[in-house]
């Protein structure tokens, strides 16, 4: 297993003692990466040569935005960047369409849940699978257990509960006559139930509001999964790096189990595993009973 990080920083370098491979996303393609332009990506590329980069083209395409599309798929291909993180079917079809040999990494977010869809998309030739961060570790392990696909699981940062390509928040302040200061607002019920809110040109996204504490479900899936993934989003820079040692010296069996996770608590004030210990489907009331 290795750490995969989702950039917040263009300062490769601060990073590169913990791991090499990164996530980041194609400038005007991508809903939640920091973006990189086509030049950056190449730049990045040539003075790292050695670093694993995943590419993130995860929005939904539209028919005036294919030729940019498939230049730049082609253009990812020719930079032999170690994966394609997609959503939208039409990337699929066009790197069958153009034989490309960038690795394709299922990225649905949400509905990557058991083996069938993994396999599915393994048979369309994908290599990876991003797995949603709704499921429990149970139901990863039956996932490695059934599928031949490679995986990956978000293990540490703030989770994204969902996106719409709606402007929310400009909506929601011109319909209240309200002035809209910045592009991100925490909204909650309680103190219990806290989320983030962030709106970009591509729409907007809801994250939980509290950080995911994955030391518990990360030891567990040593040799299960192929690559945990860290964000930094929303994370001070300097926490996110001592919670990045944190993973890497248990990665590296440094430390043990139950000290990686109250240093990742002390950092973050959070014990929460979000789905991998709590089941998410309950059966539904039978309506035919009175």
């Amino acid at each position: 297993m290795k750490i995969l990080v989702g950039l917040n920083n263009k300062n490769i370098l601060d990073y590169l003692e913990f791991t090499n491979s990164f996530i980041i996303g194609l400038k005007d393609f991508s809903i939640n990466y920091l973006e990189y332009s086509k030049d950056e990506i190449n730049d990045l590329k040539e003075k790292y040569p050695n670093i694993e980069l995943f590419v993130s083209i995860n929005k939904n395409i539209f028919n005036n935005e294919l030729d940019l599309l498939e230049k730049n798929l082609i253009m990812l291909d020719k930079m032999k960047v170690s994966g394609i993180l997609f959503y939208d079917l039409s990337i699929l079809s066009l790197w069958k369409k153009n034989n490309l040999k960038v690795p394709l990494v299922y990225a649905g977010e949400h509905m990557t849940t058991n083996y069938n869809i993994c396999n599915f998309y393994l048979n369309k030739g994908c290599e990876y699978a991003y797995l949603s961060s709704e499921i429990t570790l149970d139901e990863v392990c039956e996932i490695k257990n059934n599928s031949k696909i490679k995986l990956m699981c978000f293990l540490f940062g703030y989770p994204e509960v969902s996106f719409s390509k709606r402007k929310l928040l400009t909506n929601y302040f011109l319909h209240n006559n309200l002035y809209k200061e910045k592009d991100w607002y925490t909204i909650s019920s309680d103190d219990e139930n806290k989320y983030f809110i962030k709106e970009s040109k591509l729409g907007t996204r809801i994250l939980y509001g509290k950080i995911m504490n994955g030391i518990k479900p990360f030891n567990a899936l040593k040799g299960k999964i192929d690559y945990a993934i860290v964000s930094e989003e929303g994370i001070e820079h300097s926490v996110f790096m001592k919670a990045l040692k944190v993973y890497k010296q248990l990665l590296d069996e440094k430390i043990g189990e139950d000290e990686a996770f109250n240093k990742i608590l002390e950092l973050t004030n959070s014990d929460d595993t979000v789905f991998y210990y709590k089941k998410t489907i309950y059966k539904v009331k039978d309506e035919n009973k009175n």
